[in-house]
C-alpha cells in the first residue's frame, strides 16, 4: 500500500472519536487547527528517518536540522499560520553524539528566521538517526486545502524541482558546476521565504506545502475542494528558474552519458519531485511574487495540458 492508503485506514480508526466544537480543521490537512478563546492554534508534526528522508554522508548535521525544521515550519505556514513553538525528539546512535549540537544549531537557525522557539522534546538511543518535530503556530484565519473555488488561479511561490535535481546530482556524484551545487544545497537545506508566505495569507482561498510533489499536492487541494485543476506546461516553463533546471538536466545527462530527454527530466523533477517546500495556493487574482500555473475548474482530478493525470502518477509516497 502507498502512504495515502495507509493513512486512510489508520484515520478511519481515529475518526471514530467525534470532533470537538473547538476543532476547526481536523486530521487530513498540512496541520490541524483548533480554537482557544479568540485565537486559532495550528499544530503539525513530522518524522524524519536517516536513509529515508536524508543521508548523513550527503548532509552535515546542521543541514539536516535546517531541512527537517523547514519542513515543519512550512506546514504551519501552509495553514495560514505563523510558527511559535517546536517540540523536538531525537533518537540517535552513539557515534552521532559528537554531531548532536550541530543538529541543534541547524534547528535553531531555521527557527530564528520566524522567531519560533524550541520548548521541549525527548532523547533516545537508536541504530539510525530519527528526528520528530511537532510545530505549533497561531493564525487569525486558517487556510485549508478545501477552500479552493472554481475559476481560482493555481499558483506556486517558487519553481519546484530543485530538490529532486539536487538528489539526482548527488546520486550521480555530479558536483562540478554551479547549478549542481545550487540544487544540492536546496536539497540538503531548502531555503524558504517565510515573509513571502505570510504576505499572501489574506489573498488565497486554499494552500498546501509541496512536500510530496506538485501533482500529488495539487490533487490534495483539488480533491479536498471538490474541483479539477488544469495545469499548463507552458506556464510552468515560463518561470525564471526553468531554464536553469533545463541546463542542469543537460549537464547531468551529458555527464552520465545516458540517452535521456532533458526537457522530460526537468518536467519530471518539477511535477513529481518532493521536498521543495514551495507554497501551492489558489486565489481569485494573481499574487505578486507567485507564478500562475493553471486554474481550478468544476470537475475532479488534475489535468496537465488537457490530459488527466492518473492518481498514481505523482511524486514521492512511502510504500509498504
Amino acid at each position: 500500500m502507498n502512504e495515502r492508503e495507509v493513512l486512510n485506514r489508520v484515520r478511519a480508526i481515529f475518526d471514530q472519536t467525534p470532533n470537538l466544537p473547538e476543532l476547526l480543521i481536523p486530521n487530513g490537512d498540512d496541520g490541524a487547527v483548533f480554537k482557544v478563546k479568540d485565537s486559532q492554534i495550528v499544530v503539525s508534526t513530522d518524522i524524519s528517518v536517516e536513509d529515508v528522508h536524508f543521508r548523513s554522508n550527503w548532509s552535515s548535521a546542521e543541514e539536516i536540522g535546517t531541512k527537517i525544521t523547514a519542513a515543519n515550519l512550512a506546514d504551519i505556514c501552509a495553514m495560514g499560520g505563523w510558527p511559535k513553538y517546536l517540540l523536538v525528539s531525537v533518537a540517535f546512535p552513539s557515534h552521532f553524539l559528537v554531531r548532536l549540537e550541530d543538529l541543534a544549531k541547524g534547528i535553531y537557525s531555521e527557527c530564528k528566521k520566524v522567531g519560533a522557539k524550541v520548548i521541549g522534546g525527548d532523547l533516545s538511543s537508536s541504530e539510525k538517526l530519527i528526528i520528530s518535530i511537532t510545530a505549533i503556530g497561531e493564525t487569525n484565519a486558517a487556510v485549508s486545502r478545501s477552500g479552493a473555488k472554481s475559476n481560482d488561479y493555481v499558483m506556486i511561490s517558487n519553481l519546484t524541482g530543485w530538490s529532486a535535481a539536487g538528489l539526482l546530482a548527488l546520486e550521480n556524484s555530479f558536483v562540478s558546476t554551479l547549478l549542481a551545487q545550487k540544487a544540492i544545497k536546496l536539497h540538503c537545506a531548502p531555503q524558504i521565504d517565510y515573509e513571502k508566505y505570510q504576505s499572501c495569507f489574506s489573498k488565497v482561498n486554499s494552500a498546501t506545502d509541496t512536500s510530496d510533489g506538485l501533482l500529488i499536492d495539487a490533487a490534495n487541494i483539488a480533491d479536498s475542494s471538490g474541483l479539477a485543476f488544469e495545469l499548463e506546461s507552458r506556464l510552468i516553463q515560463e518561470i525564471t528558474d526553468f531554464d536553469e533546471l533545463q541546463e542542469l538536466a543537460a549537464q547531468i545527462i551529458h555527464n552520465s552519458k545516458e540517452d535521456l530527454d532533458h526537457s522530460e527530466l526537468v518536467m519530471n523533477w518539477i511535477l513529481r519531485g518532493g521536498e521543495d517546500h514551495v507554497l501551492l495556493v489558489t486565489g481569485p487574482e494573481p499574487i505578486a511574487g507567485f507564478s500562475v500555473i493553471g486554474r481550478a475548474l468544476s470537475g475532479s482530478g488534475v489535468y496537465l495540458d488537457g490530459k488527466k493525470v492518473a492518481s498514481n502518477d505523482g511524486g514521492f509516497q512511502h510504500r509498504w
